[in-house]
């Protein structure tokens, strides 16, 4: 039982730093490039004098537009692309068969047997929280330094 549960966490941990990885080498060179234009169009908007500074910014509002669509476009392929891995290894763990045994009694998630307590359906149970616990390592995001 106990190596199918680290099984199950390796897996989880697999799936997140997969998609860390293609994050570190894709998503965020795209981001951070935006950023800077971002950053760039900001900083000429704030360069010029305040009775000029509207005109600057309906000139410039549509390249502002068209990165801040690039930024969310990126974030939310980093959160689809976490959506998809996750269902993918769900339907990997719903093949696996074996019984988790805690000390303790809950009502709603354990059954006794025995008097030993039983998850219901505990390889799901173990996958979701163990997903849980590495997600962040997936959906790091930069900060953006825009005043």
């Amino acid at each position: 039982m106990i190596i199918q549960i680290l099984e199950i966490l390796f897996f989880s941990f697999l799936l997140n730093f997969v998609l860390y990885l293609v994050y570190r080498y894709y998503i965020s060179r795209k981001i951070s490039q935006y950023l800077l234009v971002l950053e760039d169009l900001n900083s000429r908007i704030n360069k010029v004098t305040s009775k000029r500074r509207e005109r600057v910014y309906r000139k410039l509002s549509k390249d502002i537009r068209k990165y801040n669509s690039g930024l969310y476009f990126y974030s939310m392929l980093q959160s689809f692309a976490l959506l998809g891995l996750y269902i993918l290894g769900l339907f990997l763990i719903f093949t696996m068969r074996f019984t988790v045994y805690i000390p303790f009694y809950i009502p709603v998630l354990t059954q006794s047997v025995s008097s030993r307590h039983v998850i219901l359906e505990g390889p799901i149970l173990v996958y979701i929280l163990s997903f849980l616990l590495f997600t962040p390592l997936s959906l790091r995001r930069p900060k953006a330094n825009i005043n």
